[in-house]
């Protein structure tokens, strides 16, 4: 069997101007299927047919209905389209839905094409020159301005060969799709085949399907087992990006699956019912078009009804663009980047269309402003996989993503994620946190550390009488992650936002301003700590002592704390720096002298009581000067 050329051709044109005949007359194959498409002699939906290139390969040709009725259906064809053959009668010339159709491949971004002028046996020389030159004037200005016309009669077979040339030289000039990245075709037509079972068809957007596969079936939610493979009708083990296909689905039902869903690489895709997007307004018919209009949404093979958001004002003028959102009644599958066009509901006239910057199950949880600078940063990303990476990296601001996330966001293989993300690690864009398994934009870093800085004024405010805030205390206030808060902590202190002193965090120019009444407070508590100082109050005692109201001195010892002047040990008992050194100090000697101490030598060198003997020893413990054996200290190694 020959090669298969992964591009697609379809006709468009207004109806009866002869495209089912051409594309027969082409390939040898009726693409209308339908009995009732045979009775009437009206194509109502896509048809397909292989084409044969003079170099033995094969491509794709759809043929379109032109009906106003079936527009849809049209649309369902044309955006798998690399290119198109507009078909236009000489008997009859420019038809509405000539117009309405090359509209429509400007819209879905057409790039390549050429010009069939049909029965130019049934029309005067005169006429078909007539028709020619107003079709000239027609597509000025589009990416048909310079494509050729053929002259063709499907009834002698005058003009085929010339026509044939024509639409090799369209496919060579063509570049293949790419088969890169994940696996992603609407569905088109489902049916089942006795003895098979499912099968569904349509032309996948990206990369490749094999054999065996596991595909997922959305928005339906189902995955399936790949049994069977066609591409244009021959068995085939891989189908790719370009392809007219044929998939032969396992454990699932025919009935379930309908045109508009999509079969996916699972994992990867999900059911969206708030579709935002750039939208350009063409239709000069429609002098204004209202915020919250009726309309529906064509996409890959669906149609979505729902109303219109004008993100950006409320009325949309003729020739203008906006960002919008289009609020859909039932869920969709769609990617960033992939074309549409939008209808009104009635009177079903095409509006126009564009790209889709981003989608959601629910309204995005973005205020409107932050909306736009989304969907401005995703429109400045789209064909660009590296720039997407960095755009989702950035979107997430000071929450960390996974290497698998970012993946799935970007519909990317996660091998060639890892790829993108080391060379942004490289250029300091994107940062590792501790675990390597997660990252951050450089922007979302500086993002978190700012609002450790807030955090810090915030606190400062409430409380100037206070070193800082210790480190749990400040994650808390910030609600950042605990690998973003470490990442960010170390920003702040590095870049001079933040500072320790002594496991409190305070904005580097923050200084406590103590009145004077404050200081002479401080004084009398420092006093009355050393006067006896293995017989000091409790904290509770404190203030009674020094005639002050508890709030007032709990504030000042809290101070004398977080500086290092005062400790607070077990039983709240409270001892005075410098009664702490003279402790270690006679441990040292004691446990050099003896070897070791108990409680009781301790007790009497320090000529205090148990009360505060034990909670003394444990805390010298604590600070690596003994270590506690049995009963007994020793000395620390």
């Amino acid at each position: 069997m020959s090669e298969i050329f992964n591009i697609v051709i379809g006709t468009a044109g207004h109806i009866d101007h002869g495209k089912s005949t051409l594309v027969r007359k082409l390939t040898g194959i009726d693409p209308d299927r339908l009995p009732e498409e045979k009775e009437r002699g009206l194509t109502i939906d896509l048809g397909f047919a292989p084409f044969i290139l003079k170099d033995g390969r094969r491509i794709g040709i759809i043929d379109v209905p032109g009906h106003e009725k079936f527009v849809k259906n049209m649309v369902a064809g044309a955006t798998s389209l690399d290119g198109v053959i507009l078909v236009i009668a000489a008997d009859d010339g420019i038809m509405p839905q000539t117009r309405e159709h090359l509209n429509i491949l400007r819209i879905l971004d057409v790039k390549r094409g050429m010009i069939a002028l049909t029965k130019v046996d049934m029309a005067e020389p005169d006429m078909v020159e007539l028709v020619e030159d107003e079709i000239r004037g027609m597509v000025a200005g589009t990416f048909l301005e310079n494509a050729p016309i053929f002259r063709v009669s499907s009834l002698t077979g005058a003009g085929y060969e010339a026509l044939i040339d024509g639409i090799n030289k369209l496919a060579v000039a063509t570049p293949p799709r790419p088969t890169d990245g994940i696996f992603r075709m609407p569905i088109q037509r489902v049916f089942s085949a006795k003895g098979f079972g499912t099968i569904a068809t349509g032309v996948p957007i990206t990369g490749k399907a094999k054999l065996g596969d596991t595909l997922e079936i959305l928005p339906l939610g189902k995955t399936s087992r790949v049994r069977g493979l066609q591409a244009y009708k021959g068995d085939v083990a891989e189908i790719r990006a370009g392809h007219s296909s044929a998939v032969n689905l396992s454990d699932i039902d025919h009935a379930e699956v309908v045109r508009g869903m999509v079969m996916a690489t699972p994992g990867y895709l999900h059911a969206a019912d708030h579709v935002n997007a750039r939208f350009r307004f063409l239709n000069e018919d429609v002098l204004k078009l209202k915020n919250l209009s009726a309309v529906r949404l064509h996409t890959g093979t669906v149609e979505g009804l729902g109303t219109l958001n004008l993100i950006e004002g409320q009325d949309l003028l003729p020739g203008t663009d906006a960002l919008v959102q289009i609020r859909l009644a039932e869920p969709v599958v769609v990617a960033a980047n992939d074309l549409f066009v939008l209808r009104l509901q009635s009177p079903t006239v095409v509006l126009g269309g564009g790209r889709i910057l981003s989608s959601t199950l629910g309204r995005p949880k973005l205020n409107r402003a932050k909306l736009v600078e989304d969907l401005k940063g995703a429109e400045a990303a789209l064909g660009d996989v590296r720039k997407t990476v960095e755009h989702l990296l950035r979107r997430a601001g000071s929450d960390p993503v996974s290497m698998d996330s970012v993946s799935k966001q970007a519909l990317l293989p996660l091998a060639q994620t890892y790829d993108l993300v080391g060379g942004l690690k490289q250029k300091g864009v994107a940062v590792d946190l501790s675990d390597s398994k997660r990252l951050m934009h450089r922007d979302g870093l500086a993002e978190a550390a700012d609002e450790i800085g807030r955090a810090l004024e915030e606190f400062h405010k409430a409380n100037p009488v206070s070193v800082g805030m210790d480190k749990i205390a400040l994650r808390t206030a910030t609600g950042l992650d605990p690998e973003a808060f470490e990442a960010a902590l170390a920003l702040a202190r590095n870049s001079g936002r933040a500072t320790d002193e002594r496991g409190y965090w305070r904005k580097a120019a923050h200084a406590v301003a103590l009145t004077a009444e404050q200081e002479k407070l401080i004084e009398a508590a420092r006093k009355l700590l050393l006067a006896d100082k293995f017989a000091t109050p409790r904290v509770d005692e404190m203030a009674p002592k020094l005639g002050k109201t508890p709030q007032a001195v709990d504030k000042l010892l809290k101070l004398m704390m977080q500086t290092g002047e005062i400790v607070r040990l077990k039983d709240d008992i409270l001892l005075h720096r410098d009664a702490i050194a003279e402790a270690a100090d006679v441990a040292r000697r004691l446990c050099k002298e003896l070897g070791e101490v108990g409680p009781a030598e301790f007790r009497d060198a320090m000529k205090t009581s148990r009360k505060y003997v034990i909670p003394l020893l444990e805390h010298l413990d604590a600070i690596g000067v003994t270590v506690r054996h049995g009963d007994k200290r020793v000395l620390k190694a």
